[in-house]
């Protein structure tokens, strides 16, 4: 059931000293699934507790399916509590495939944002924008100039770096001409976060007067844990025999899921193991397809469960992988901190930032993309020994709860945040 639609911006739970008023402008938010929506709202309560008066402006939820969850009027804004997070919704032109109709959606939202921000949302005093998608840069310029505050642009994913590595647009004049926009929003910021160290070096040499921080992603090391290990995920994971190897997300291009089937027909039948792959995405039916018609009776494909569930099935589960199907510049999956947060080894199909965090904290095993006899033997070799995945897993929980912990992150931003007031 949701919320008087134009009252829960005016009931904000939080204290009267929280003076300083910080406005997320995403086109991502609960009750969506995604590393965006859960970042973002976790950081959200923690810069709450340290006394930010912190609202959110996002599409009516819609992600992934492309379709606006049942209960909210497609054509109207809404307005609601997410935990204590005050949220404006805002509709938009939705799309699930095809590049011109994601741009059409893109642009549809960054207009829809502007027009009933100015109206549904009280000035901040600083706006924190997360892109991609990039085109919300243009939202972010017209409400930063109406309400003459400074907006903080957050780079999750360098687009459209990231666009042309994963062949949804060809380099050319198209491509020059969002990198020129791209780099406008940058400029126009007054300052640029990044999540990762690689996406930051790419800005500072591109934009070098603009101030910036890598704030990374993380986790809460409280919301996960063996323990939480109960009878319904485990019942989910299935009773065939072990050890299985999760994979907890988006169901995308990016993730190049398809090795992971390709590993399971390539087992030897002596070798222990399965996986199983929760979550929903474009590449979804794909993969069904393929488990049903190879068959491919090693690996089990699982709905998307709601946010608060993710934890038990992880718990439930004896390792995670994590897969990339290209080198992304700066990317690095949320899934490993979850994965790390729950005590599993990592077995990580990718290369670059993310590679090199796993191995600096010795919580996992890596393999470049398209190395299937590599992918192959690392993964024999933690389905063989339960004492390595014990040892790995142990080294993760120790990294989410000093160097990946959210509240730390927060801390950070917090600080880095009010440096620009």
């Amino acid at each position: 059931m949701l919320p008087d639609r134009h009252a829960a911006l005016r009931q904000a739970p939080q204290t009267a000293s929280c003076t300083v008023r910080l406005l997320f402008l995403t086109q991502y938010f609960p009750p969506e699934m995604g590393a965006p929506q859960a970042r973002l709202s976790e950081l959200g309560e923690q810069l709450i507790d340290r006394c930010w008066d912190v609202r959110c402006l996002t599409s009516l939820p819609n992600y992934p399916t492309g379709a606006v969850f049942e209960g909210y009027d497609p054509a109207n804004p809404a307005s609601m509590l997410v935990g204590r997070i005050p949220t404006v919704r805002v509709p938009l032109y939705t799309a699930k495939h095809g590049f011109v109709r994601r741009l059409r959606c893109y642009l549809s939202f960054a207009r829809s944002a502007a027009t009933h921000g100015l109206k549904m949302c009280e000035r901040p005093n600083v706006l924190f924008v997360e892109s991609p998608p990039l085109f919300i840069g243009f939202a972010a310029r017209r409400l930063a100039r109406a309400w003459r505050c400074p907006y903080v642009f957050n780079v999750s994913d360098l687009w459209p770096e990231s666009a042309i590595r994963m062949g949804v647009i060809r380099r050319g004049l198209l491509s020059h001409c969002i990198e020129r926009l791209e780099l406008s929003f940058y400029r126009n910021a007054a300052a640029v976060t990044g999540q990762s160290d690689e996406i930051i070096e790419s800005i500072r040499a591109r934009a070098p007067a603009v101030k910036t921080q890598v704030i990374t992603n993380g986790v809460d090391p409280a919301r996960f844990g063996r323990h939480l290990a109960d009878s319904s995920a485990k019942r989910m994971l299935g009773d065939a025999p072990g050890p299985v190897f999760i994979y907890a997300g988006l169901l995308g291009l990016a993730q190049g899921l398809d090795q992971l089937l390709d590993l399971a027909a390539a087992l030897p039948p002596s070798a222990p193991g399965r996986l199983v792959l929760l979550g929903d995405g474009p590449m979804r039916e794909h993969l069904a397809n393929r488990i049903r018609s190879e068959p491919l009776e090693r690996v089990t494909l699982l709905p998307a469960i709601p946010r608060e569930r993710v934890p038990a099935m992880l718990a439930a589960a004896d390792a995670a992988i994590v897969s990339l199907g290209v080198r992304l510049p700066g990317a690095v999956p949320s899934k490993i901190y979850e994965a790390m947060a729950s005590s599993l080894p990592i077995l990580f199909i990718g290369e670059g930032e993310a590679s090199s965090r796993i191995l600096d904290r010795g919580c996992g095993l890596v393999v470049p993309p398209g190395d299937a006899a590599g992918l192959r033997g690392a993964f024999v070799k933690l389905a063989t020994n339960p004492q390595l995945r014990a040892d790995l897993g142990a080294r993760g929980r120790a990294a989410a709860e000093s160097k990946y912990n959210r509240a730390q992150i927060a801390a950070r931003l917090d600080g880095f945040l009010r440096s620009l007031l």
